[in-house]
């Protein structure tokens, strides 16, 4: 141990800063009051001279009358009509000069001559009382008054100096009381953590007697205690060094005795959802009964699986361990496949009746009539393509999902795509009596891309705008390059709109809204969510702004530059 780290330094040190600073404080102190009050003697000094002089003159009511008498005075000037009457030539001009030069109107102040003697001037306007510019002129040394500061701040060093050695000397006259026991007690304590359990020898009655006494009982408990605890330690070693889940240990009562991080996380997890107190009775349960037990949890959006065992220790029953895994994918991924599956035969189920309906009516001559039969054929062929768009979308969901879809993503211009759509929906729009505009910057709009997915994406979200579209409403569609780094991309209609609680959803798998999404409308609820998978593709984003009633905003977002 170094010197700077011992006890006794730290406290030698604390001493000493404390006396330190209160005698520099009080140094301080004693000094500003001693100059203070001797500088505050010398101005009544001279005011008293001040005032005797001005007796003096203002008693004859002449300066000359007086000169003999008034050059015999020590450290005075008498000014009038700007000459020295009486007083040092020198000292008067360079009083006069500080005078003029000061920008404060006080009568008196403190200034150094060109022999760097500090002086105190105290200055009384006579001009009043006389037809001339008339003042008096007393001053004084404070050299003197210096000198004597000096010596008291000498006097106050020497103390300082003075006390820094007792202090010294008594500090390290306490280092044998003090550390010779405390060295002792160290390295009894370092010879204890390499297992030599050692008692010291009890030489004083004062607190490090006490602390050496307190030192030899805890040396007994851990030499009693210690084949407790390896004992304790192996067994958690064997218990737990295998497993890699959440690792829970716990008594016979449900207390926690040991857990890994993970085990730890799900603890608080259950005490956080109120989960704890069944969790505590299943292991009373399982404690109780001797057997191992399986238990699922489910817990907000997490599914967790719990496998509980008990543990005998020394043909007793000593707790209950606790392996919990996380099956939250495995429960989730289950889910989606069923839905997926009632979806998808949900989808199929009604277009396949009304084939089956429809082609029996014809079949059997229930309907004759050739616009009828016209009609008829016409829902078979529409119900027809649904199918046939719903298999093509699900295939393309499949191979999404395995990353079987290639991407031909090139710099290239997105205009032409925006001209082959207008020209794609013409007829339609005509026939459903909707506008459609462009909003696009001049110049070409360079981004990579790839083509043909980028054209599946406008004419998706341009089926569905005309879909959801009346008579006489507006769909427009914006691209602008509005940084160096994105292009951004707007498709907007003045249609039903989406509300509020449904628009966190429409990228879902076959996700419609019951108001808007009909299946008279013929929606899959798939090519949204193809829309986002291909946009994502691209490194871009895709977001909706909807207004029920009055209309609907998709806007992606491209980066300029390619990400790999």
């Amino acid at each position: 141990m170094s010197f700077f780290s011992s006890v006794v330094t730290k406290l030698w040190f604390t001493i000493l800063m404390i006396v330190t600073t209160v005698l520099i404080i009080l140094s301080i102190v004693l000094s500003l009051f001693f100059r203070n009050y001797s500088l505050d003697i010398t101005e009544r000094q001279l005011e008293k001279e001040v005032s005797r002089v001005e007796n003096v003159i203002l008693s004859n009511h002449s300066l000359t009358s007086q000169e003999t008498y008034l050059a015999a005075e020590e450290n005075l000037i008498i000014y009038s009509n700007g000459q020295v009457i009486t007083g040092d030539q020198s000292t008067a001009e360079n009083i006069y000069e500080e005078i003029i030069n000061s920008d404060s109107a006080e009568n008196t102040f403190i200034f150094r001559d060109e022999d760097n003697h500090e002086l105190m001037v105290k200055v009384s306007d006579l001009s009043r009382y006389f037809n001339e510019d008339t003042a008096i002129i007393m001053f004084s040394d404070l050299d003197a008054l210096n000198q004597s500061f000096f010596t008291v701040l000498m006097i106050i060093l020497i103390s300082a100096i003075t006390l820094f050695l007792i202090t010294t000397f008594f500090a390290f006259f306490l280092i044998s009381r003090i550390t010779k026991p405390l060295i002792a007690l160290k390295n009894s304590a370092f010879s204890t953590a390499t297992g030599e359990y050692n008692n010291l020898k009890v030489t004083s009655r004062d607190e490090i007697g006490e602390l050496t006494l307190a030192f030899n009982k805890m040396n007994d408990n851990i030499k009693s205690t210690i084949s407790e605890l390896t004992h304790e330690k192996n067994l958690r070693e064997n218990v737990f060094s295998s497993l890699t889940n959440g690792i829970l240990y716990l008594n016979t009562n449900a207390e926690l005795i040991y857990s890994n991080q993970a085990g730890l996380n799900y603890y608080s997890l259950f005490e956080e959802n109120e989960q704890n107190g069944y969790f505590s009775s299943l292991i009373k349960v399982v404690a109780r009964d001797n057997r191992p037990h399986l238990e699922r949890l489910d817990i907000d959006d997490m599914h967790l699986q719990l496998a509980m065992s008990p543990v005998e220790s020394n043909e007793e029953q000593s707790g209950v361990t606790v392996l919990i895994w996380d099956i939250t994918d495995e429960i989730n991924t289950e889910k989606m496949r069923s839905e997926f599956i009632s979806n998808v035969s949900h989808e199929l189920k009604t277009p396949m009746v009304m084939l089956s309906g429809y082609s029996e009516a014809l079949l059997d001559d229930i309907v004759t009539d050739p616009e009828e039969v016209k009609e008829m054929v016409s829902i078979i062929k529409d119900e027809s393509d649904r199918m046939n768009k719903l298999v093509n979308e699900l295939l393309v969901i499949a191979r999404m999902d395995s990353d079987e879809v290639l991407y031909d993503i090139v710099d290239q211009d997105f205009k032409p795509l925006l001209d082959k759509l207008r020209h794609r929906f013409d007829y339609e729009l005509k026939e459903k009596e909707t506008k459609l505009l462009f909003d696009v910057e001049d110049g070409p709009i360079i981004f990579p891309h790839d083509a043909d997915k980028m054209n599946q994406v406008l004419t998706n979200l341009l089926d569905n705008a005309i879909r959801y579209t009346k008579a006489n409403d507006t769909i427009t569609i914006s691209a602008k390059q509005n940084s160096e780094n994105h292009v951004t991309i707007k498709l907007s209609d003045t249609g039903t709109g989406i509300k509020r609680e449904n628009i966190k959803h429409i990228f879902d798998r076959f996700y419609k809204v019951d108001e808007a999404r009909t299946r008279g409308k013929h929606g899959t609820g798939l090519g949204l969510y193809i829309v986002k998978n291909i946009i994502e593709k691209h490194g871009g984003e895709i977001s909706v702004e909807s207004d029920f009633g009055k209309g609907t905003t998709f806007i992606i977002t491209m980066p300029k530059t390619r990400r790999d």
